[in-house]
């Protein structure tokens, strides 16, 4: 997958001190010059918490033997991982000032670790899995991009199979690539003729030397100290300035029980407010996230107004069929929905509300900018002060601040939100099912939208149903392992009115000339209450989970037309 780029990658390590920097071109404890660790766009980069850290050396040890993992990531060092382009997940893992390697997901297949050059080094005096011996003479070859041929190969494990991942040794033992098998172990020493093994990394580069041990994140932060302060010092100014611009708008801050707003909030206390905390319940809330949420409005004695989605996702979910990455009615309908009334209901002047967004998270993201209106929310004017921070920053800042985040981030979760979004990777549904007590309803809905519509088992094993229309890479992916791509499409049934439905259709004829727009929000109204910040004549009323709307004082202005989740998402 393409690399995109969302801003400044500014990660850099001190190798003194032996901690990462965040755009530092010197180190804030010793002083010395940083020095730039190339890692994939957007750059995103995080902390790697004992969790992540212990997982990669599993995957390792499973990988390339008993063993390998603790001599990749030896105890007292700091960890960065850098999420990368890909089918699932994939981390760069980053240590003593390099990436060691990359920790992914292969749908299907489970978890992998990518040696680059360092992190095959790191572990070859206790590799016994996927290994190969190579004739010296073919080394200039590999040093330059040549696969290894099988005339090549002295010895090899095994065990490999076509597509493992093997690191390619001299006689010597010393390192001279990282690749794909594209033949089995015995076949490598079998064969006289054809690639072996696909180089992915070849390229020389000269030994790291060792670097200090027992390198704390309280360490890091003393290191970053002059970024935090001027990034600390530059949101309070944009989040004055905001407020000066707004000023007949009462401040809040939403927050989700994620990192990003527990970061937006204590700026905001440093900017000399007291907002209100505002947070809509989505109905698929990890127990921790709920308890986060209650537990920093009572750490910080602020007021907390909150409104709940209720059931509305499992309601919509026979309408709309799963929610997907492309096809997001579930942020409309369980988030954005109950936040308009809750702006409605408590803010009835609209409110100035500051939200831990970030750039570096999506595309749409970074081209919102920090100040925004959104079209689902009326009322609310949304601005986030930490918009150009890393994700590495907001940790620094977070730990400087000895704040209390969610406990789930330290089980394995990057992101906290509804526990089963469907931009959430496959890689980390192992870890979130084991902390939901609604994934046994959720499986059963995907088994019986799956059965109506006679998708292949791959439809839920394969996470498939996060796409209303696949993507390339995962039509590539399915066409390398046989798979017949699923055919979600519906047989057209004839609809039918009752008496009830004809009687909206006839109470909401006099919204517009939209007839398309008017029938579908009439018959399918979901109740997010959404139009009813937008209805300027108070035509619009919320009864028994629907939108009602009152003739008489209706203008026909349509405004509650646009947005609309079943006018704009249609049934899946």
């Amino acid at each position: 997958m393409a690399a995109v780029r969302l801003g400044r990658i500014g990660l850099k390590w001190c190798p003194t001190c032996n901690v990462p920097l965040v755009e530092l071109d010197a180190c804030g404890i010793c002083g010395g010059a940083s020095q730039p660790v190339e890692i994939t766009p957007p750059g995103d980069y995080r902390p790697a918490f004992p969790h992540d850290i212990e997982r990669i050396r599993s995957t390792v040890d499973d990988y390339y033997g008993q063993g390998t993992g603790k001599a990749l990531i030896p105890e007292g060092h700091l960890v960065v991982l850098n999420k990368s382009p890909a089918l699932d997940i994939m981390d760069e893992v980053a240590m003593d000032a390099q990436v060691l390697g990359s920790h992914l997901f292969e749908p299907g297949k489970g978890w992998r670790f990518i040696c680059r050059i360092e992190g095959a080094r790191r572990i070859v005096a206790t590799i016994s899995k996927k290994w190969a011996i190579i004739d010296e003479g073919a080394i200039p070859f590999i040093r330059k991009g040549s696969s290894s041929m099988a005339v090549g190969i002295l010895d090899a494990d095994a065990g490999i199979e076509v597509g493992d991942e093997v690191i390619v040794l001299s006689a010597g033992k010393e390192v001279v690539s990282t690749g794909r098998a594209r033949m089995s172990g015995p076949d490598m020493v079998r064969l006289d003729r054809g690639p072996a093994i696909k180089s992915r990394w070849y390229k020389e580069v000269p030994a790291n030397p060792e670097m200090a041990k027992g390198k704390t994140w309280e360490v890091a932060v003393q290191a970053n100290a002059a970024k935090l302060e001027k990034k600390r010092l530059d949101s309070a100014e944009h989040i004055r300035k905001t407020a000066r611009r707004f000023s007949d708008l009462p401040v809040a801050v939403s927050v989700s029980g994620g990192k990003d707003s527990l970061a937006t909030l204590l700026l905001v206390l440093e900017a000399g407010f007291r907002p209100k905390l505002i947070f809509t319940d989505t109905g698929l809330e990890f127990p921790e996230t709920l308890e986060n949420v209650a537990r920093t409005a009572e750490k910080y004695q602020l007021e907390l107004v909150t409104e709940s989605a209720g059931d509305a996702f499992w309601r919509a979910i026979e309408h709309f069929g799963p929610p997907a990455k492309d096809f997001r009615w579930c942020c409309k309908t369980c988030k954005l929905g109950p936040m308009a009334n809750l702006i409605r209901k408590n803010f009835s002047e609209g409110v100035l509300s500051f939200i831990g967004q970030r750039q570096y998270e999506s595309s749409q993201r970074y081209e919102k900018g920090n100040v925004w209106r959104n079209p689902w929310v009326p009322g609310q004017i949304g601005a986030s002060p930490i918009q150009n921070w890393p994700s590495l920053l907001v940790w620094l800042y977070l730990f400087q601040q000895k704040a209390e985040y969610n406990a789930l981030y330290g089980k394995g979760l990057e992101r906290i939100g509804c526990w089963l979004c469907p931009a959430t990777d496959m890689g980390e549904f192992a870890d979130i099912e084991k902390y939901s007590d609604q994934n046994e309803h959720w499986q059963r809905a995907l088994a019986d939208h799956a059965a109506k519509k006679s998708l292949p088992a791959e439809w839920t094993a394969l996470g498939l149903w996060r796409w209303k229309n696949l993507p390339k890479g995962m039509r590539d992916f399915l066409a390398s392992e046989g798979i017949p791509v699923p055919d979600e499409t519906a047989v057209p049934t004839e609809e039918k009115t009752t008496h009830e439905q004809k009687a909206r259709l006839e109470r909401f004829s006099c919204i517009s000339d939209d007839a398309y727009a008017v029938r579908m929000k009439a018959l399918h109204c979901m109740g997010c209450g959404i139009c009813l910040s937008l209805c300027e004549s108070g035509a619009l009323t919320l009864e028994n989970g629907k939108i009602e709307v009152d003739p008489e004082k209706c203008i026909g202005c349509g405004k509650c037309l646009h947005p609309c989740v079943v006018v704009d998402f249609e049934p899946r």
